[in-house]
């Protein structure tokens, strides 16, 4: 099996990209860990209540946040390669500025509506009066999330991954973690969520100094004056905004759905689960951002290769996520007994994610294969059936089983949107982007 898996690396690329590769796979390994490592801190010494009050909070930041950063963070890298040339990267700065602007002014509209928004609005979804406050709060820090966001990849337009590697994981992490021993010690423990918030403006202002310092690094004061209307920017990012939007949904409607019909120590559980599961989206994401750039080349100039690197690259997410798979389902119930005892009763939601999950790592490279062979528009409609499928199993199953109704309806999403995808590729391009 070593051999075997020795090969298939091989048939991806020489050992320099290789390397690289796998660099940003350790420093996202390492900062899915480093956050293990927070949440077991958090869960062991901190009400269940406080941390379903910090997960619920953390799925309305992704989701509101998804509106405002409108794919600007995935934009940039467009724009990266567009303005490469040294003589070229102060129309690319211009670009960064104008998204800035962009952010700051979704935050602002999107603040406005959720303030406006009646109590009673909040209360009759959710079920309670807490939950409206939350988002609230999480709206006003909406701005300085998306400028996190844009930095950690602006850095690696700059071929600055390990850099954003480490803002993205552990970085973004660090003043939460410190934040929570603080108020440990200090006994105020009902101030998490203010913590996590406050996290991001920390991040927000320690990477934009450093993006100002990259400008003075590597803009020239003569350059060529290219002139970025704000309707060229928006071009690109609205058909990716709308994609991340639905992937948003689908991380985050199973958590404002067991909110409304549970409570939040019950969203403490389930959002564990879901923390754990991230261990195997972050293999199957970092093997498929390693061989983007390739299938879009190979995608213009020679299918046959390009069906052979799709078929190589599933074969080693398959190899890392059965392998990450099976440990999780033999020790399920350990590792959540790591977080506390009340922890367990996540188990079963747990495994039905871990098998969803590695189901729909059989399929690979959807995602990436649509984004970069110019299919945008098809990734589009089937998330977007895809969240109206989640959100109707959400509906049906919550009140019924809870957490794992919850888990079943995530399962079922993600296996369906990943399968329907392969099948449609395969039928309009003839390439197999499942395990052959």
């Amino acid at each position: 099996m070593r051999n075997g898996f020795k090969n298939q690396l091989s048939k991806l690329g020489g050992l320099s990209v290789l390397r690289g590769g796998f660099e940003v796979l350790i420093l996202r390994v390492c900062g899915v860990l480093f956050l293990f490592g927070i949440t077991v801190f958090l869960t062991n010494f901190y009400p269940a209540e406080e941390v379903g009050a910090y997960e619920f909070t953390r799925s309305a930041l992704f989701l509101i946040g998804g509106f405002t950063i409108l794919g600007t963070d995935q934009s940039i890298l467009f724009f990266s390669g567009r303005f490469s040339k040294k003589e070229q990267l102060g129309a690319l700065f211009k670009v960064y500025f104008k998204m800035v602007l962009l952010l700051l002014a979704g935050s602002i509209v999107l603040l406005i509506l959720a303030w406006n928004i009646p109590d009673s609005v909040y209360e009759s979804i959710f079920n309670d009066e807490t939950s409206g406050t939350l988002i609230l709060k999480a709206a006003a820090c909406l701005f300085f999330y998306a400028i996190t966001l844009l930095n950690t990849e602006f850095f690696r337009g700059f071929a600055l991954h390990q850099k954003s590697e480490l803002y993205r994981g552990i970085f973004k992490q660090l003043p939460f973690g410190l934040g929570l021993l603080i108020l440990f010690l200090l006994r105020e423990q009902q101030y998490v969520v203010e913590v996590f918030l406050l996290s991001y403006f920390v991040l927000a202002i320690i990477s934009s100094i450093e993006v100002f310092f990259q400008y003075k690094k590597r803009v020239q004061r003569h350059v060529q004056n290219l002139q970025i209307p704000i309707k060229t920017v928006l071009k690109a990012t609205i058909p990716i905004a709308i994609s991340a939007l639905g992937f948003y949904l689908l991380i985050s409607i199973d958590v404002f759905f067991l909110k409304r019909y549970t409570d939040f120590e019950t969203l403490a559980y389930y959002g564990t689960s879901i923390k754990i599961i991230f261990l195997i989206s972050t293999v199957v994401n970092t093997i498929s951002s390693f061989i983007a750039v390739k299938i879009a080349n190979l995608y213009a100039i020679d299918r046959q290769k390009l069906q052979a690197l799709v078929k190589n690259g599933v074969r080693v997410i398959v190899i890392l996520t059965t392998v990450l798979s099976v440990f999780l389902m033999l020790f399920s119930k350990p590792i959540l007994h790591i977080f506390g005892n009340a922890y367990e009763q996540a188990n079963s939601a747990l495994l039905i994610l871990i098998f969803g999950h590695f189901l729909s790592s059989l399929f690979g490279i959807t995602q990436v294969y649509l984004n970069m062979t110019k299919k945008q528009v098809a990734l589009q409609y089937i998330l977007i059936f895809a969240v109206f499928l989640n959100a109707l199993l959400n509906f049906l199953l919550i009140p019924e089983y809870g957490m794992e109704g919850a888990a079943i309806a995530s399962a079922l999403s993600v296996i369906f949107w990943n399968l329907l995808a392969a099948l449609w590729v395969y039928k309009k391009d003839n390439i197999k982007l499942f395990l052959h």
